[in-house]
């Protein structure tokens, strides 16, 4: 925060000077009085043409042609006009500062000939205007207009080609050339297997290459997924880039605009650009510039960045459209603060998204960093249109709201978190560990980081309704037609609540959807387990036999045991009340897998439907199934899983939620019983009436299940909680807790609605117990017994109305009759009847049971 608020004050300081100066020329640049050519003496007002090593200063009354090729300057101040001849040139100096005009090309006329524009100066301690050095400055009245020669930016296969390979065929080479740089995307779950080579000979849409190709690259569509592999333009007719000592040092070259000024730049390479470990200082840099229509970044190329590809800060309306970025380091493109809106990012490419290397010297410039995303999005009211995130170190498009905009944006008046998502439509994320991530962050740097809880309501600024659906209606968060493939962990996570994936076309994913939501659902989508993209394991990765890429090949060494047989799946339950309608599942299947030599083999698992692995965290016994189909696919997998060890539990890995795993068949499309239940295979919650279906560890079940929740609200550990059902065989169900909550204050578990069950607790009962029963109709109950000595006071949904005090009945047989209205006790028994009321929007019952009336 010094950092931005010294600089903030340099520019300003910076800029008063220059209105002082009358150095502003209003809007559109300067308008000259005289003009002349670089090579020209007289155009100079000191008689000389510049020298190597000068500050060149070209007044706001002159506009120069740069007509020749000058020698390396220390830096060039830009009140007039600069503008480029149309030859071959090329420009060095240590920075640039636009006041005015530099103009290489314009929209209507863009420039033919080949510029390159290389930025100097290896000292970071320098700061031209508190910017630094090495730098492109574009000043409050400046304009800064590069439009190279429009060409195709990418493209993808139009076939798959083996490693080894030296030609390739594409969908659209229009406009390549032979001795144009072109990188292609990895299309395995290894985003290092993206490849750049020099085309040696074209002809058509067939690409010969200088060098074979290391790695295959998929080039078809498989079972409805497009994964056609992407080829990217690295070459441009105009340069800008760094000095060739940038790549040792990391201090590469960058372009800023200020508030005020106006960038426009298409048709450009950006190369050897961003400086290591440094904060604002990114390829192409928008910074605090309010509302800025009209100004972009189209059609160019930025490859080998030290840091970012581009940065829109603080500034709304610019568009970034068609471009290309190959091997970059942190989040790539980047929405920083929170407060930029209504941002068009439309057609971008990104590939080889990389974490800093501290081997290298490289630190993350933000905690986040160290799990880059290739789009880094902090306000949902930006178009994010038909981009491709073709392999990051971690997340191909990460919604990473914070609660209010940070930094130099910082204000309680915007709230990302709660505002409408502008469009997410028709994107693609492949090779990286996760496709789409609306959660985590923005401001911690581990997968345990801070959770990004996402609710769109119709007026964001009203925080105190933003639960109530009548007074601040929900706005449905809809992305569509997303595609992903290839992801070592979820193809889309989401967080929050009123959330729809719609159109989605995935494959090949360890991990298909997961909700970690309510409200939310999968719709018209098509989830694909195992296609026909088998990709390239390295040669220590375990693989399938039939040499198969796995999304977790992990292992302790090449020779050694598989220690991972990661089950794949398609939909994943978690939370409520979630589900999905109309998707098609194909090809979840187990697999054998062996490791590199083709020796021990294991069983990777597989089902189209599961449940989030393990987790202590509760669900909702609602979420349900609607509308599937399924193409060779196993329809549901719950990995088995018994009770945790004592080394689980002190690692908080309890699995409580996992263990009641169940969701509803609600038109018999999973299991061919309308409306039954599907639960995991734990005799809790099964007994005789139960279809076992063995190979997906579960039961198919005609009952209505629920959850029953237990709070200690007093001091005291009281885990592990028994919960027995008092039928049949009497199954038991023990639970450890929620994680990270002290005392373990917070359970839970599903139950069958109408049943009885006893509680047992460790030690005492707590003074203070509060029994919530959820995910139910009105009338609905189940009847609770637990140890209790003395005569307690217990109330029904005290928190509404203290009043609420229940009487004891006259008679278990008052009780056993009673509407919840009631309680019984006898023989240190405490018997408890949780029903729902009938009242508008109840789905609970809430009883609080306290020793000496210490709910008061």
């Amino acid at each position: 925060m010094k950092h931005w608020l010294w600089l903030m004050i340099v520019l300003s300081v910076a800029a008063c000077k220059l209105q002082d100066a009358g150095a502003n020329p209003p809007p559109g640049g300067p308008n000259p009085s005289r003009s002349g050519v670089w090579s020209d003496p007289k155009t100079w007002p000191s008689g000389q043409v510049p020298r190597a090593g000068e500050v060149v200063t070209i007044p706001a009354d002159l506009a120069v042609t740069l007509d020749i090729s000058p020698p390396a300057l220390k830096g060039i101040n830009i009140y007039g006009i600069l503008r480029f001849d149309n030859k071959d040139l090329q420009l060095s100096a240590d920075w640039i500062m636009v006041h005015g005009r530099l103009e290489i090309g314009t929209p209507s006329q863009p420039f033919r000939n080949r510029a390159v524009l290389t930025l100097t100066g290896n000292n970071p301690g320098e700061s031209i205007m508190g910017m630094g050095s090495k730098v492109i400055g574009v000043m409050m009245g400046g304009v800064l207009e590069v439009h190279g020669e429009p060409r195709n930016g990418w493209t993808k296969l139009s076939g798959s080609v083996a490693a080894g390979a030296n030609r390739i065929t594409v969908v659209d080479a229009g406009g390549w050339r032979v001795g144009d740089r072109i990188v292609l995307a990895s299309t395995d779950y290894n985003p290092e297997q993206a490849e750049v080579r020099t085309i040696a000979a074209i002809t058509g849409n067939t690409i010969t290459l200088d060098t074979p190709l290391r790695y295959p690259h998929f080039g078809e569509v498989t079972f409805g997924v497009d994964q056609r592999g992407e080829v990217g333009l690295l070459s441009r007719n105009i340069t800008i880039q760094g000095d060739e000592t940038s790549s040792q040092s990391g201090f590469g070259g960058h372009i800023m605009a200020m508030s005020g000024g106006s960038l426009r730049i298409s048709g450009v390479e950006l190369f050897r650009m961003g400086q290591r470990n440094q904060l604002a200082r990114y390829p192409v840099h928008w910074h605090l510039m309010g509302d800025a229509p009209g100004q972009y970044l189209k059609q160019s190329s930025i490859h080998q960045s030290f840091n970012r590809c581009v940065t829109i800060h603080g500034t709304s309306r610019v568009e970034v459209v068609g471009n290309v970025a190959y091997n970059t380091v942190g989040h790539c493109y980047f929405l920083e603060d929170g407060a930029e809106t209504k941002n068009l990012l439309e057609n971008n490419l990104g590939i080889l998204t990389r974490r800093p290397n501290s081997q290298q010297g490289e630190r993350p410039v933000i905690p986040t960093d160290n799990n880059p995303a290739t789009f880094w999005i902090t306000h949902p009211d930006n178009i994010v249109r038909n981009n491709v995130a073709a392999g990051s170190h971690h997340t191909g498009f990460w919604y990473a709201l914070p609660e209010n905009p940070t930094g130099p944006s910082a204000t309680n008046t915007i709230w990302p978190r709660r505002t409408p998502l502008g469009e997410f439509s028709g994107n693609v994320a492949h090779s990286n560990w996760d496709g789409l991530m609306v959660d985590r962050g923005p401001n911690k740097d581990t997968l345990a980081s801070e959770t990004t809880f996402y609710n769109p309501r119709s007026n964001p600024a009203d925080g105190q309704n933003q639960y109530d659906n009548v007074k601040n209606p929900p706005v449905t968060a809809e992305f569509k037609n997303f595609t992903a493939y290839k992801n070592r962990g979820n193809a889309a996570w989401l967080r929050g609540i009123h959330h729809k994936v719609i159109g989605a076309r995935l494959a090949d994913n360890a991990i298909g959807v997961t909700f970690a939501s309510s409200e939310s659902t999968l719709e018209d989508s098509l989830v694909v387990g195992d296609s026909a993209n088998k990709g390239f394991p390295e040669n220590w990765e375990f693989r399938g036999v039939d040499g198969r890429s796995l999304p977790r090949p992990w292992a302790a060494s090449s020779g050694g045991p598989i220690q991972d047989n990661f089950p794949i799946r398609g939909f994943e339950f978690y939370d409520g009340k979630i589900g999905f309608r109309n998707v098609q599942f194909v090809n979840f299947q187990p697999l054998q897998i062996q490791n590199a030599q083709g020796g021990q083999t294991a069983t990777r698992e597989a089902g189209a439907m599961s449940y989030l692995r393990f987790t202590a965290f509760a669900i909702d016994s609602r979420n349900f199934a609607q509308g599937a189909r399924f193409d060779n696919a196993k329809a549901v997998y719950l990995p088995p899983r018994p009770e945790p060890t004592p080394e689980e539990i002190a690692k908080d890995e309890n699995s409580d939620g996992y263990r009641g795993s169940v969701f509803i068949d609600a038109d018999g499309s999973v299991s061919g019983s309308r409306g039954h239940a599907i639960v995991l295979n734990h005799p809790f919650l099964l007994d005789s009436n139960c279809v076992i279906r063995p190979e997906w560890n579960a039961g198919i079940c005609n009952y209505g299940y629920a959850r029953l929740y237990l709070y200690n609200e007093s001091s005291g550990n009281i885990a592990p909680v028994s919960l027995t059902r008092n039928d049949g065989g009497n199954p038991v169900f023990r639970m450890w807790g929620k994680p990270n909550s002290g005392d373990n204050l917070e359970f839970g578990a599903t139950v069958i609605k109408g049943r009885s069950y006893t509680l047992g607790l460790t030690g005492s009962v707590p003074n203070k117990l509060k029994l919530r029963f959820d995910n139910s109709a009105p009338g609905e109950y189940i009847n609770v017994v637990l140890p209790y000595s003395g005569e307690p006071s217990i109330y029904r949904d005290y928190w509404i109305d203290n009043r609420n005090k229940l009487p004891r009945a006259a008679s278990r047989a008052e009780f056993d009759s009673s509407s919840g209205d009631r309680y019984w006790s006898e023989d240190g028994r405490l018997y408890l009847k949780l029903v729902v009321r009938n009242q508008p929007g109840r789905d609970w019952a809430v009883l609080d049971v306290c020793r000496n009336d210490l709910c008061r």
